[in-house]
C-alpha cells in the first residue's frame, strides 16, 4: 500500500538522514540531504545515497536563494518518506 501523504517532517536546518531496512530483501539503504552555502554565496542541496556502510553516490544542486534550496530539500525529504524510508537522524 503506497502512502499518498507523507508523515510530517521534523524541523531540520542543516541535514537529515533516512534509512530503509528490509533484511528479507537484503536491502539496507540510506539517503542523506544537506543544505549549506558555498564560498560563492550559492545555496547547495547535497544528496547522498547508497547501501548502509558502503560507497555513496552524491549529487549537488545549486540555488541562488535559500528559499529555493529549502523548498527543493523538503520536496526530496517528503519523497523519501513516501518511498518507505524512515528518519534516522537530523540537525
Amino acid at each position: 500500500m503506497a502512502l499518498t501523504e507523507p508523515p510530517p517532517l521534523p524541523k531540520w536546518n542543516q541535514w537529515i538522514r533516512f534509512e530503509q531496512v528490509a533484511p528479507e530483501k537484503n536491502s539496507f539503504r540510506e539517503y542523506g540531504i544537506s543544505l549549506d552555502q558555498n564560498l560563492l554565496g550559492e545555496w547547495v542541496v547535497s544528496c547522498s545515497w547508497g547501501r548502509i556502510g558502503g560507497r555513496k553516490r552524491v549529487k549537488e544542486t545549486y540555488f541562488s536563494s535559500k528559499r529555493e534550496a529549502v523548498v527543493q530539500a523538503e520536496r526530496m525529504a517528503r519523497r523519501r518518506l513516501l518511498r518507505g524510508y524512515y528518519i534516522s537522524a537530523f540537525e
